[in-house]
């Protein structure tokens, strides 16, 4: 990857801004679809910003990728064009068949490998299609900006929505950013819209006070002191600091002396770099209004984030267009949902030597004993906080509804560099077992039926073990 992968993707983003651009004339009516996550509400505020400010007539729809079905009533909808946000590129056969096929307009801007077709009223930009990894160099946010900035340089102050997306995809690697994200940061950078700083990278961090930041810290998970709120209390108190404090208040060398008290506690926890580089680095903050909220962007990102894992997406996406009356919403959503991923995390910790070794990764079926929505969510926190042996995939599944199990699979980019791709192998074990799923080479999802776990297991030993991730 080098530059002339993004200048071709730049170039992408120049031909799906001039397709836009002439139905940006008040007459034509817009139909937004986007994902749930950080990056889709991301992605969503910032093309719903530039609609507004051409009064635009459109419609947002926050939603895990359509099925088929899903498409055939957007085509019902009577809209003239649609726009996919973080999803498309793996629908765009039934996008073809319900949209296309009944002369309405498409653009899908996404990062998410899948199919790719030529159209005169489909327009697309996907990093996989100009050699980038749509796993690290870029988010669905960031592709939207590229395009959204090339209509008006108005707009380029929503770089920052940008940034927040690919965090919230933990795109943010332990050298930093890549590719598109590089560029993005640097101009952001300079451009004065967002500022570098160096501290512990705690959620919440300039929200709650550090005693609670600490108790309900998951990012990383910290082997006692997360849960535990007497043993974060008498961490404070040895250094001598207020447990009502905010750790973004601290200052540079008393944060050093408290990320050295929380690896000394961590014990063998904090020699691993994962969880290192997770509790301590850079922290990015936006420097102007133009993010309405906490301007910690790692913050906004877990803010909302948790709001579309609480299934409020709508808060989150009312907040990144900059309605600041949302705010407290948002707020309390990220505090229950932290204490929910606190909870599944101490399951999961009781559970680590419960992790089953099959032919080429680890996996764990966890019943209903973790909401199969955030699974995917827990494994990441894991493997952050060094909880998980990552020579190998870790796959975690959970029971989900009508029969069906949620699984969720996780690399490394070392595992990724070896020729891991998760994406293919578990689309080809799922599709094996009557299920679906797919996504990208380091991470990825599937729906399987419950009463073909053990096959889904073997097929995808076969997949992961003898390297075939051809579908």
């Amino acid at each position: 990857m080098g530059r002339a992968e993004i200048k071709r993707f730049r170039r992408g983003a120049e031909e799906v801004a001039v397709f836009l651009k002439p139905r940006l004339d008040g007459k034509t009516r817009i139909k937004v679809i986007s994902h749930t996550d950080a990056d889709g509400i991301a992605a969503a505020a910032i093309l719903a910003r530039c609609l507004y400010a051409y009064n635009v007539p459109f419609s947002v729809k926050l939603a895990r990728p359509p099925s088929e079905e899903d498409i055939a009533q957007l085509a019902a909808e009577g809209q003239d064009l649609y726009i996919f946000l973080d999803q498309g590129s793996g629908q765009l056969d039934a996008i073809n068949k319900h949209l296309l096929a009944r002369q309405k307009e498409v653009i899908v801007i996404d990062h998410h490998p899948g199919q790719f077709l030529e159209h005169p009223k489909f327009s697309c930009l996907n990093p996989h299609l100009c050699g980038l990894s749509g796993s690290t160099d870029v988010s669905a946010s960031g592709a939207t900006f590229s395009v959204v900035e090339q209509l008006d340089l108005r707009f380029r102050s929503l770089i920052s929505l940008a940034l927040v997306g690919a965090i919230g995809d933990r795109q943010e690697l332990s050298s930093g950013f890549t590719g598109v994200n590089d560029t993005l940061l640097k101009r952001a950078v300079d451009l004065g819209l967002v500022r570098e700083s160096e501290g512990l990278k705690l959620v919440r961090r300039s929200l709650v006070p550090a005693v609670e930041c600490l108790r309900t810290s998951t990012r990383p998970y910290i082997l006692g002191l997360s849960g535990n709120l007497a043993s974060c209390r008498s961490l404070l108190d040895t250094l001598g600091l207020s447990h009502s404090s905010l750790i973004s208040d601290l200052g540079l060398e008393l944060e050093r002396k408290l990320a050295d008290a929380i690896f000394s506690k961590a014990g063998a926890q904090a020699v691993k770099e994962e969880f290192r580089r997770t509790l301590w680095g850079t922290i990015l903050t936006a420097a102007t209004d133009d993010l309405v909220g906490p301007k910690e962007l790692g913050e906004y990102s877990a803010i909302i984030d948790a709001c579309g894992n609480m299934k409020r997406p709508e808060i989150g996406f009312a907040l990144a267009v900059g309605d600041g009356s949302y705010q407290m919403d948002a707020l309390g959503l990220l505090s229950n949902y932290q204490e929910v991923v606190l909870r599944a995390m101490g399951w999961l910790v009781e559970k680590l030597a419960s992790f089953k070794i099959a032919a080429g990764f680890r996996y764990l079926y966890a019943g209903d004993a973790v909401d199969a929505a955030i699974l995917g969510e827990i494994l990441s926190l894991a493997i952050e906080s060094a909880l998980i042996p990552m020579e190998q995939p870790v796959v975690g599944m959970a029971d989900a509804a009508d029969g069906y199990v949620k699984v969720s699979a996780r690399a490394t980019s070392r595992l990724v560099a070896e020729g891991v791709n998760l994406g293919r192998a578990i689309s080809k074990a799922a599709a094996a077992v009557g299920g679906y799923g797919g996504g990208h080479d380091v991470s990825a999802a599937a729906r399987i039926p419950r009463n073909r776990v053990e096959d889904f297991v073997v097929e995808l030993e076969k997949a992961i073990s003898s390297g075939s991730y051809e579908l």
